[in-house]
């Protein structure tokens, strides 16, 4: 790889001493008198005063929508102010909120939107409203509005939710294709859910065209929880009730200014800027609250994960607790737990695992973040302390005692149909491949962007690039990243097997076939002449089903995936007659606006 490499490496450096310089890191942090080991945080006044673990973390089910009965639900996008810290002035936000409480001024409440709790196989509507000004970017991001304008084709606040990992028809979906326009201040989003999948924890979020960054990263989030006959909520293999023993735990970087308010930094034009190329934050966030304390019982916890960082790629570890995980984004695992030490989890990625603080009574725990180990590569600056766990002395009668062992969840004979297919075509099978190439172009300059195929996502908007996927088809999907970090990447409408990575030369490769907007989709078959490692298998956390899959640098990522549709996109004779518009893209959010996405529709 010789010059090439060099002269990545360089480049590569370069950006990060950019996202570096707008979250830079000091080791061994003081807050308030407390020095905590091994951490790194950026050297603003905010973050280095702020004491950790002062409040507690939002459990979040006081502010739950059961839905699982069917029926309609309303939620409203609007300005809400949150404390987010014991010592830091109310923040101003983007908030989804249901009728009643917490209203929009709470000192107490989280910013994170309503949990909505659905049963599979119930249908639901909602409607989601769009309380927010055309100006409200202003009340947020102080700093002149920060970019919020820069990619956004319409010079105002829009919204347009979309809920991750459902399996729904285009026009519920919430994606840009199928509804480009958004939704105007007083305009309601109304969707059906036909909620025709497993017990998974999903998320809904804004999805704005050219704006996605900036509307989640200022609050336009909320949890989704599904359940099924399995994963009922009662069910003595799986620990519960919710917001006892079983807890959703969603992790947040931010930024905050001395007065409160969220800071999102802006780079100079000589660096594309007002746009920055990804946003680390300074500050760990657990459920809207800053680096806050739980306190559990030396018990069985099932705890939800979900990183809903804008660009983020978490490391998490809990010490010397036992962690299995047991679900990723899809659902449950099939038939086996698999223990871990660590969540590595890129933006959007979920993890369901049990957490076992039955030999912990008494003691005082800490949840950590630390960079991930290759081949995850990210340009994030470390961030350490994420929150604090205190373990009583004793559990209450009946506390959950039982960790799922080998065995013990259910087989899932989807998985089984795919895997059964055989290797991908570049190891000898005969599954249909379709190359996804993810090129970084002008990195350091003012034309700095990003695209899917060498095609960016506003290119020739008259005539786009679009993906013609068949319904009911399966075909392979081969994200070759000839990037230098790795990307989360998301497909909307269907979940995927991941069947493994291959190792490639990745600058032999863009020497060969690059041009000035990076590697177009080419035969996957061109690959091979460049692979340097037969298929590795995914690891033992991948082996259900995803949405969101980590591709690395110097790889690449094959996901296997059948293009099923919902029964809310065909007629009344179970047949596709209108195609369906959905996107893919990156989920580090920065990169998805500009403009790591791309169309695909199913059709007959």
């Amino acid at each position: 790889m010789g010059g090439f490499a060099e002269k990545e490496e360089s480049s590569m450096l370069t950006r990060r001493q950019l996202i570096v310089r707008g979250a830079a890191g000091t080791a061994g942090a003081m807050f308030g008198g407390t020095l905590l080991e091994g951490s790194a945080l950026a050297a603003t006044s905010v973050a280095r005063c702020l004491r950790p673990y002062v409040d507690p973390m939002p459990l979040l089910v006081d502010n739950a929508i059961n839905a699982t009965g069917g029926g309609k639900v309303s939620v409203t996008a609007a300005l809400i102010s949150r404390k987010v810290h014991r010592d830091l002035p109310a923040t101003t936000l983007f908030g989804y909120l249901r009728p009643g409480s917490p209203g929009s001024v709470d000192p107490i409440a989280s910013y994170l939107g309503p949990a909505i709790v659905a049963q599979s196989g119930v249908p639901i509507s909602v409607d989601y409203i769009n309380h927010l000004a055309p100006d409200d970017y202003l009340r947020v991001f102080t700093n002149g509005g920060s970019s919020y304008l820069q990619f956004a084709p319409f010079p105002e606040v829009r919204t347009m939710t979309h809920l991750h990992g459902g399996f729904n028809a285009a026009i519920d979906d919430g994606n840009t294709y199928a509804q480009p326009g958004a939704f105007r201040s007083g305009g309601t989003q109304s969707v059906t859910y036909p909620n025709e999948q497993p017990a998974s924890l999903l998320w809904y979020h804004d999805h704005y065209l050219g704006d996605t960054r900036m509307n989640v990263v200022a609050g336009l989030a909320g949890g989704y929880l599904l359940r099924d006959g399995f994963d009922s909520g009662s069910n003595p293999l799986l620990p519960g009730p919710i917001g006892q023993y079983e807890l959703p735990i969603v992790v947040q970087d931010r930024q905050f200014n001395r007065d409160g308010s969220l800071l999102y930094p802006t780079d100079p034009a000589s660096e594309h800027g007002p746009w920055i190329g990804e946003y680390f934050g300074d500050v760990m966030l657990v459920n809207g609250k800053i680096w806050p304390n739980l306190v559990v019982e030396p018990a069985v916890y099932r705890f939800r994960v979900l990183n809903g960082c804008n660009a983020r790629i978490l490391s998490l570890n809990i010490g010397r607790v036992p962690m299995y995980i047991i679900g990723a984004e899809g659902g449950l695992l099939p038939i086996n737990p698999v223990a871990t030490d660590k969540l590595v989890m890129a933006s959007a990625e979920r993890f369901d695992v049990i957490c076992d603080f039955r030999r912990f009574a008494g003691q005082t725990l800490f949840m950590t973040n630390s960079t991930p180990s290759a081949p995850v590569s990210t340009p994030a600056p470390p961030l350490t302390p994420v929150m604090r766990i205190r373990v009583k002395q004793r559990a209450s009668s009946g506390a959950p005692m039982r960790i799922p062992r080998a065995g013990s969840l259910p087989d899932n004979p989807n998985i089984t149909a795919l895997t059964s297919l055989g290797p991908p075509k570049l190891s000898g099978g005969s599954v249909p491949g379709r190359m996804i190439t993810l090129n970084e172009v002008g990195a350091d300059t003012s034309s700095w962007k990003l695209n899917l195929n060498a095609h960016p996502y506003g290119e020739n908007p008259s005539n786009p690039f679009v993906e013609a996927l068949k319904w009911n088809s399966v075909e392979d999907w081969y994200y070759v990243n000839a990037t230098p970090d790795t990307h989360p990447m998301h497909t909307h409408l269907f979940t995927f097997k991941v069947i493994g990575r291959y190792n490639y030369d990745a600058a032999g490769y863009a020497a060969k076939y690059g041009g000035p907007n990076g590697v177009p989709q080419l035969d996957v078959s061109t690959l091979a002449p460049f692979l340097e490692s037969a298929l590795i298998p995914p690891g033992p956390s991948e082996a259900g089903f995803k949405d969101t899959v980590k591709a690395n640098p110097g790889q690449v990522t094959v996901v296997r995936a059948q293009y099923s549709l919902p029964s809310t996109a065909l007629n009344n004779k179970g047949q596709l007659v209108t195609p369906q518009k959905y996107v893919h893209h990156c989920h580090i959010a920065e990169h998805e606006d500009n403009d790591q996405m791309e169309r695909f529709v199913v059709q007959p």
